[in-house]
Order: structure tokens, then sequence, then C-alpha cells
């Protein structure tokens, strides 16, 4: 069952993250579309795992959870998404002043991600060891 859940969301995050970088052309909080996915797909195995279970099943999994949770995780992290837009060209001054923000920030982003994956991943995994599965 554990095997089968990841490999759903897996399947739906990438279908999700896929419409929504094509919707809204956005890269997620990262501007990398291989850790939007990650997030996403781990957001919508741990969150399918912990729901309880709604809405038809197939082969034994509660789709309808993994969906939910794919998808308001994929408008959430789009909302957070920073937007590129220029008013005009920069002057060295500002383009440096640009370029130590973005490497600040993505020290800042590096961190909260690593953090977040591996918080994601203990809770997903306590669901199929500490908690005994109902339904």
């Amino acid at each position: 069952m554990f095997i089968a859940e990841l490999l759903v969301a897996l399947v739906i995050g990438l279908f999700i993250v896929w419409t929504f970088s094509r919707v809204f052309g956005t890269r997620g909080p990262w501007d990398n579309l291989i850790w939007f996915y990650l997030v996403v797909a781990i957001f919508a195995w741990a969150g399918g795992a912990w729901l309880v279970p709604f809405g038809p099943r197939w082969g034994g999994i509660g789709w309808f959870p993994i969906i939910f949770m794919a998808f308001v995780v994929s408008l959430a992290l789009t909302a957070a998404s920073p937007r590129r837009s220029r008013k005009g060209p920069m002057t060295k001054e500002q383009a440096l002043t640009d370029a130590e923000s973005r490497a600040e920030r993505r020290v800042a982003v590096d961190v909260f991600f690593w953090a977040l994956i591996i918080c994601l991943l203990v809770f997903g995994f306590t669901r199929y060891t500490w908690y005994p599965r109902v339904g």
C-alpha cells in the first residue's frame, strides 16, 4: 500500500505541476520545475496518507485526498512564487544589488526547502510506522 500510494502521488503531482506550469507559467518558488514537482508530490503523498480517505477508491487507494493536497499545495506555491517583471534597464549598481539579494534569498530558500522535505518525509513515514491504518 505504501508503494502504491507513493506512485499515485508522484503521477498526480507530475500532472498537476505540469498543468500549473503551463497555465500560470510558474516554476515554483525555487525557479526550478523539478523542485516544485518534488515538493508537490511529497506533500500529496504525506497529506494523502494522513487525510481520511473520501470519494471512490481505485486499487484500494483513496485518490481524492492525494489530488486535493497536490492541488492546494501547487496553488499555494504558485501564489508564493516571485513574478518576473522589469520596469526598464538596470544600472550596474542595481544589477549587483539584485544579484546579492538573489544569492541571499537562494540560501534561505535552500535551507527552507531541505527542512521542508525532511519534515514531510518524516510526516509521511510516521503514518505507516506508528499510526495504525484505518479505513
